[in-house]
């Protein structure tokens, strides 16, 4: 008996789905048969339902990169994705409605509620949390890979409450990063205790070049151009170069708007110490008649009068600052390209030190009596401008991506003493005594070839070329020098399953440097000319493994060289109050030349994430130098303009200890408990003594209220209140006398008490406002820090409250 059975579900607007069997069956089993086929279609209709798919793409919200292996997860289901080296998850799913949380390392997760009745696309966009503790992300890269060095952000909430610092100021919440201070404008990050031409700092993708090599030199870079500021802790130099043996600073603006209109953002920022006013404007947008072509303007203008410690305020402590950046970008299907401009102005007040250093540090610093914004004599009148030029092309065929950036760099640096010149007509036209003029021009070329399975990778060649001069007529201090500089790297990447990256890079600079300074041997002025060339590699290997869903593990191993510097050969004189000579200056004769720094470093880390209570991480470093390059005190040089605290540069072998912690602790729903410490402890092996200037052992703790998320129709929105205390302990660990005695004793350990708090407001307009009040140093305390210059001298600040706005539209 043949038997047609057809069943009509019902199905989505007009369609219908009709199923039809056809069974041949004796009449005695047609009745069980039947009831078998109609259950039998029944489940072929629910799996076929339960096909719909559910995707979308995970980028990061302030920069749009993608975040491959962010993890997407169904609550109803328990059914979990990776998000794939494009962004992309992926579910199939059956109609319903559904709860979908995205998470991925260092970032606030979300979770949204999706209603699926067809296939469905759901784009998200997560916020960094305050430091990441993910890999570090470079802005050309293709993915963001999990780096094997310890990596910290600033981003989103945490850079806003910066905002009106300077550089180096802000990546103070960084921990195991401090500052080389000189009074209370100048701040240089110091990173495991390396500093200065052991750090690279990046603006926009271009090594800053210029007179980095001071210690009294901060960053010439506008805080308010970059989106977000990432740390690679540790030595860097395969991809960055040698001067990165300590570490990375990258300033990274956020992607061009993706999207037709006009956009921007305005900051307010207004401070009590020193009647700081900060104001910065950002425009951006992307043309309709020209989808492809979208820009981007940034101005900010700084100025703030005389700091004032507990006691007094500090002569000539003001300063004054105006920035400018534009970006112009054009995209087409296989190629991109974007040129940027960008120049940082500023005139820094120095404190006026005393003729005698000695005596100065043994009575009350000069006391200015009035509040004023004035800038007198001594200052740093400072200009560096970076013209920028790069180009993205996609290779057919699995070629990859091929990439090539120029960069020209123009840095001008006139240094103003306390006291006039001595020459009439230099006075008339107020020269000053240190006038230099460094200019840069900076090429790369990487090719990043597409992955082949797990494995993935980049080659790149870079080249410098530096001329450093200074007005003729002008106080000798630095040479006339020039540096070129060729370097070739490669970094491989391997991913042997889901949990484990590994990575090694190899790289290989040639260096060639001139200089030229006169001296006086015998009365008769002469010029000595020299020239050094050196070849330096480097070498890293590093692991990263996902040992379970809440804990990472890093390891990074590098061997590495760093040729010395011009100031470090051939400096000298009165510089920022403090007279500095190079090694060769005074170099016995047979004794050995300054030879590059050889570096042999290993850091583990371990980091626990996403755990609903207790997250955290711990890195351990240990960092070895075979011709380690410093700067040690020597007797005051006494000149015809006074008697001024006096460094030589040495050569010694070194080594480095030290750890960073992070731990946070959700004490309850809105409620988090902080704290971030550092140490290290630096050695001089030839000596078996300590270094000199090492930062001494810190520690932070807090507790912060911040409000869940509300709807998006709540008009106040971001709540958060923090109150935390810093403690900086003596430092003890310093050189014995006969190895190099400071000029005074480390100054006494202190505690500050600091909180802030914020939130943002939705007003009918749609144009979000952003408010915060921050308070550091709230118990006004008297206090000096170990690592600043001035320390002979001043008093550190005392009480700030600080006032930030931000306005999107």
């Amino acid at each position: 008996m043949r038997v047609f059975f057809c069943s009509f579900p019902w199905g989505r607007g007009s369609w219908r789905v009709v199923s039809c069997v056809a069974l041949l069956l004796p009449a005695p089993a047609y009745a069980q048969t039947a009831a078998a086929a109609v259950a039998a279609v029944r489940r072929d209709a629910s799996a076929a339902a339960c096909q719909l798919a559910l995707a979308g793409r995970v980028a990061d919200h302030e920069t749009g990169q993608l975040l491959p292996g962010a993890t997407a997860r169904l609550l109803e289901t328990t059914a979990v994705s990776a998000a794939d080296e494009f962004g992309n998850y992926h579910f199939h799913v059956c109609p319903g409605l559904y709860h979908l949380e995205i998470s991925f390392v260092g970032y606030r997760p979300e979770t949204v509620e999706v209603r699926v009745g067809s296939a469905t696309v759901r784009n998200f966009s997560l916020h960094p949390d305050a430091v990441l503790l993910q890999g570090a992300t470079v802005r050309g890269q293709r993915v963001a890979a999990p780096a094997p060095q310890p990596t910290a952000v600033l981003s989103g909430a945490t850079l806003q409450a910066t905002r009106g610092q300077a550089l180096g100021e802000a990546l103070l919440k960084v921990g195991g990063v401090s500052a080389i201070q000189t009074g209370p404008s100048v701040f240089k990050p110091m990173i495991h205790g390396l500093h200065s031409n052991r750090v690279a700092l990046f603006n926009n993708g271009v090594r800053q070049e210029g007179q980095q090599w001071g210690q009294e030199h901060a960053p010439e870079i506008d805080p308010f151009v970059a989106a977000r500021l990432t740390v690679v802790k540790g030595a860097a130099a395969v991809r960055y170069g040698a001067d990165a043996i300590g570490g990375v600073v990258l300033a990274e603006p956020a992607a061009l708007p993706d999207s037709v209109g006009l956009s921007g953002e305005a900051h307010l920022v207004g401070a009590t110490n020193n009647g700081l006013g900060t104001t910065s404007v950002t425009v951006q947008g992307r043309g309709r008649r020209l989808p492809g072509l979208a820009g981007r303007a940034v101005g900010t203008v700084r100025r703030a009068g005389l700091a004032a410690t507990p006691d007094y305020r500090i002569a000539n402590s003001a300063l004054a600052e105006y920035s400018y950046a534009g970006t112009l970008g054009y995209q087409r299907e296989r190629w991109e390209a974007e040129v940027f401009f960008s120049q940082f102005n500023a005139e820094l007040g120095l404190y006026p030190l005393p003729e005698n250093a000695r005596a100065a540090q043994q009575n009350p610093p000069r006391v200015a009596q009035d509040f004023t914004y004035a800038i007198g004599r001594g200052y740093q009148d400072l200009r560096h401008s970076l013209l920028k030029l790069s180009g993205l092309y996609r290779l057919g065929g699995g070629g990859g991506r091929l990439g090539l950036t120029v960069a020209r760099q123009w840095d001008e640096r006139g240094e103003y003493d306390k006291f006039r010149p001595r020459d009439d007509a230099a006075a008339a036209r107020n020269l000053p005594e240190l006038d230099y003029r460094n200019e840069t021009t900076t090429a790369e070329l990487r090719w990043e070839p597409r992955a082949r399975g797990h494995v993935s990778g980049e080659v790149g060649l870079s080249g410098t070329y530096q001329n450093n001069t200074y007005r003729p007529g002008s106080r000798f201090f630095m040479p006339y020098y020039t540096n070129q500089a060729l370097g070739a790297y490669g970094l491989g990447r391997w991913r042997p399953g889901t949990r484990w990256l590994l990575e090694a890079g190899l790289r290989l600079d040639r260096r060639h440097l001139n200089t030229r300074r006169p001296t006086r041997p015998v009365g008769v002025f002469t010029v000595v000319e020299e020239e050094f060339a050196y070849t330096t590699p480097a070498a890293s290997l590093g692991a990263v493994w996902d040992a379970s869903p809440h804990l990472v593990l890093r390891a990074d191993a590098s061997v590495s060289q760093r040729a010395p510097a011009a100031n470090e050969r051939a400096s000298q004189g009165v510089h920022g109050g403090i007279y500095e000579e190079g090694y060769d200056i005074s170099r016995p004769a047979g004794a050995p030349a300054l030879g590059p720094e050889t570096v042999r470093g290993i850091s583990l880390s371990a980091t626990w994430h996403q755990n609903p209570r207790f997250n955290g991480e711990l890195t351990l470093y240990q960092t070895g130098f075979g011709g380690y390059i410093y700067q040690t005190p020597i007797s005051e040089v006494l000149s015809v303009r006074g008697l001024f605290p006096s460094f030589r540069y040495q050569q010694t072998d070194a080594r480095f200890r030290g750890a960073d912690v992070l731990l946070t602790y959700h004490l309850l729903a809105p409620l988090t408990l902080g704290m971030k410490a550092a140490t290290v402890v630096q050695r001089d092996l030839t000596r078996n003594d300590y270094l000199i200037l090492a930062p001494a052992d810190r520690a932070e703790l807090w507790a912060r209220y911040e409000q869940p998320a509300p709807a998006a129709a709540r008009r106040v929105a971001g709540i958060y209140a923090q109150l935390g205390g810093q403690a900086v302990a003596r430092q003890t660990r310093v050189p014995r006398p006969e190895n190099g005695q400071d000029y005074q004793a480390p100054p006494a350990g202190y505690y500050l008490l600091n909180a802030e708090a914020g939130l943002v407001l939705r007003p009918a307009s749609h144009h979000p406002l952003s408010v915060g009040l921050s308070g550091t140093n709230l118990l006004n305390r008297r206090y000096r820090d170990y690592l600043n210059r001035y320390r002979y001298y001043l008093d550190e600040l005392g009480r700030n409250v600080t006032l930030r706005l931000k306005l999107s539209f």
